[in-house]
């Protein structure tokens, strides 16, 4: 990078041009001020003077970056549509076809109150409660950015957003072609009519209808399907929020450099970190992706004997102790061919620690009919008053884990399972042959905290819960 600055940053009496470089780079990522900067470097004169010297450098190296940096590693321009559709991964390949399929996302940055009346309005969140300002990323499928587009006002949502883009982008607009695949989430969902008169094929999350407490088995397995190969932007956005100066809140007289320094940290990661999935294109992801499209269409038996009452949530059911109990046992990449990925086995193990009662034990229910349907009730991680029961079939001779079901929004996919459903697998399968313990660190933040038992609160009962 110093050699594409070089020949256009001269040294100076006050501070050299590879300082001047380092500055750039020091301010981005610790968010120190530039007098702390200027004293890092030793600048010589008072503190003002070395915010100066340091503001100067900070400056005559972003706009080099704009120009010389930006145009060969960010912006719509600056790949062509072949080599997009090369960005595209073994899932999106799969699911949506070979097209060029990119991936909106917004993304904030926190700014401070300002002397306006009009910008202190036009910035405050009213979701986050803060004043922030917004950033549009459009990545393609292995969370390779194409472009950064922002900053816009706190109080735009998504969909407006993506309207103004679509209306005033016309290089982006001209680039894309009829055809290609548009992911987005569900706060897109006003734009999404717009993407098809547009030509393109939008792909969000179904919304779940109102007063319907479910997705059915194929709404809960088209959505996995999208935040499968979503997923790369939101890895994407936690990248660049590793820089304090995004990070933490931006002080209001950065603002008009704020759009540089947003493209130039996104573009600087496509050019030295490459995308978020190096190995995209692998035969096992081929296998993974092929078997998540062929779960499409399996039946979930445990969800019909559910709907029909024959497994209800009122039967009384034989509680054991899981000790003694024959499940499966598995291995952890058997677990994530099961679950088509990594996430809810992290999320089992916060899941499971909650339920272990003090022997370390999870408490499981058998059917009286047959001993390969069990039953768990597992603990919302969003609500204190809400418990979902979750089934799991499974088979000492043939397959291991032969269905599943949730009362969980998404609880009935067949292409993966719900965290709540990984939770029992996961436990019952893996991590009681492994010796899983409580984390002590995670414990250890709890009790840091006095907690204080009201008279209508249930009795302690060492952590274990009751699923009858």
């Amino acid at each position: 990078m110093f050699m594409l600055i070089l020949s256009h940053i001269r040294s100076s009496c006050n501070r050299e041009a590879r300082n001047a470089l380092a500055m750039f780079w020091i301010k981005l990522k610790t968010n120190l001020s530039f007098r702390q900067i200027g004293s890092l470097f030793n600048i010589s004169g008072d503190y003002e003077n070395r915010r100066k010297v340091v503001s100067r450098s900070f400056d005559s190296i972003r706009q080099v970056l704009v120009d010389k940096l930006l145009p060969k590693h960010l912006g719509i321009g600056h790949l062509s549509r072949s080599e997009a559709i090369d960005h595209n991964t073994s899932f999106s390949n799969e699911f949506f076809g070979k097209k060029v399929t990119i991936i909106w996302d917004g993304t904030y940055f926190y700014t401070g109150k300002s002397s306006s009346h009009e910008f202190q309005r036009s910035t405050y969140s009213g979701q986050k409660k803060r004043h922030l300002v917004k950033f549009m990323s459009l990545c393609l499928a292995d969370g390779y950015c194409v472009d950064t587009l922002g900053p816009f006002f706190g109080t735009q949502n998504d969909a407006s957003i993506t309207n103004h883009i679509t209306k005033t982008k016309n290089a982006l607009m001209e680039w894309c072609e009829p055809g290609d695949i548009m992911i987005v989430d569900r706060g897109f969902r006003d734009i999404v009519e717009a993407f098809s008169d547009l030509g393109y094929e939008p792909k969000m999350p179904i919304y779940l209808p109102k007063g319907q407490k479910q997705h059915t088995t194929n709404e809960a397995n088209e959505a996995r399907l999208v935040t499968k190969v979503r997923w790369t932007v939101e890895s994407y956005h936690a990248r660049l929020k590793k820089w304090r100066f995004f990070s933490d809140r931006i002080e209001n007289q950065l603002l008009p450099k704020l759009h540089d320094c947003v493209r130039i940290v996104s573009a600087t990661l496509n050019w030295l970190r490459g995308s978020i999935i190096k190995d995209h294109n692998t035969n096992h992801m081929d296998r993974l992706a092929k078997l998540m499209t062929d779960r499409l269409a399996k039946h979930n038996y445990l969800a019909t004997l559910v709907e029909q009452g024959k497994l209800s949530t009122k039967q009384r059911w034989k509680k054991i102790d899981e000790i003694d109990f024959d499940f499966p046992e598995m291995e952890l990449e058997d677990l994530r061919q099961l679950f088509f990925g990594s996430y809810q086995i992290k999320q089992s193990q916060t899941y499971a620690e909650e339920h272990l009662d003090v022997n370390g034990d999870f408490a499981i229910q058998v059917s009286k009919e047959t001993d390969e349907i069990i039953r768990c009730a597992i603990q919302s991680r969003h609500s204190n008053s809400t418990r979902y029961y979750a089934w799991i079939q499974f088979s000492l001779t043939g397959d291991p884990i032969t269905s599943w079901y949730c009362q969980c929004k998404s609880g009935a996919r067949t292409v993966g399972a719900c965290a709540h459903e990984a939770t029992i697998i996961w436990f019952l399968s893996y991590a009681r042959h492994h010796d899983f313990q409580y984390s002590n660190g995670r414990r250890r933040i709890q009790r840091s905290i006095e907690k204080i038992q009201s008279d209508e609160d249930e009795p302690d009962d060492s952590n274990e819960f009751s699923a009858t």
